[in-house]
């Protein structure tokens, strides 16, 4: 987590994002942090493949992960000098925020069964 506050205050430093955007970031890494150390269940988005042509792919993200990923967007956005505008990153993040993963827990997001014998299934659990 040191490693991120060093480079969200060099972005303040630098001007690539106010002080406010800064403190969201480090309110966001903070949160994530606990909410790893305080959670007893670790939820995991799960990925799973089957191809008809005996290929599998088993993965699994732990929840916390993809917040923390959610949190990093705005700061990768900003240091790719990317052309998009505040407003636009903020409508990104605003889609963001608004995933609940919890009213997919227990059922299948993707499930997919093809006429050639291909199966995807994406899910929490």
């Amino acid at each position: 987590m040191k490693e991120e506050l060093i480079r969200i205050l060099n972005m303040v430093k630098n001007g690539t994002v106010e002080i406010e955007e800064a403190a969201e970031l480090i309110e966001t890494f903070y949160d994530t942090k606990n909410t790893k150390s305080n959670s007893t269940q670790k939820r995991k988005l799960v990925i799973k493949v089957n191809s008809s042509n005996g290929d599998k792919v088993n993965v699994k993200i732990p929840l916390g992960l993809i917040k923390m990923a959610k949190a990093m967007i705005p700061l990768s956005l900003a240091q790719q000098g990317t052309n998009m505008s505040k407003e636009q990153i903020d409508q990104i993040m605003e889609a963001l925020e608004n995933i609940n993963f919890d009213e997919f827990e227990g059922e299948n997001i993707i499930d997919v069964n093809s006429e050639d014998g291909d199966i995807v299934k994406i899910y929490i659990e």
